[in-house]
């Protein structure tokens, strides 16, 4: 499986934040970099840094060995990207969304034309729901509305489609 630069520093900012794209970006095809050469090279002080790369190193994203600095007897911490890892979320990760859109999707299709929507777009509750509130919106007291939701059906079976095909 090969990734684009796109598809990689997407997937990264959604595993680990959008903060984390540009050290990814300096570390990607290097290895056994210093944390202090990754700071600078990113203009981020050392403590993010060391937070961005944490966070990498939570999900394995990141490997790292530490080494004493002879002359101040500091440890230093060396980091290399883990690309395969990266691959294998991006896998996971599809397959969670997949998952949860087909779950959505199945909800939707049980409860076909049970559910009543606020005019002011406030909330959208099933039948059972909108009986408990007397047919008006928690939020604003509006009256509610039937909400058909063929059009929601239509959207994740789209959304799903698209998954599928990647």
């Amino acid at each position: 499986m090969t990734v684009s630069n796109e598809k990689l520093y997407k997937a990264v900012a959604e595993i680990v934040g959008e903060d984390v794209v540009p050290l990814v970006k300096f570390l990607r095809n290097r290895k056994n970099i210093s944390e202090f050469k990754i700071a600078e090279k990113i203009n981020v002080e050392v403590n993010h840094t060391r937070n961005m790369l944490y966070r990498l190193h939570d999900h394995n994203l990141v490997t790292y060995t530490r080494k004493k600095d002879r002359l101040k007897g500091w440890y230093i911490s060396y980091w290399t990207f883990n690309m395969k890892r990266l691959k294998q979320l991006i896998v996971l990760i599809q397959k969670q969304k997949l998952s949860h859109l087909k779950e959505k999707l199945q909800k939707e299709q049980s409860n076909q034309n049970y559910y009543f929507i606020c005019p002011a777009l406030c909330v959208r509750l099933e039948f059972d729901q909108a009986t408990d509130f007397a047919f008006k919106c928690p939020e604003c007291g509006a009256l509610l509305a039937h909400q058909d939701n063929t059009k929601t059906i239509d959207n994740l079976k789209e959304k799903i489609k698209a998954l599928e095909a990647v």
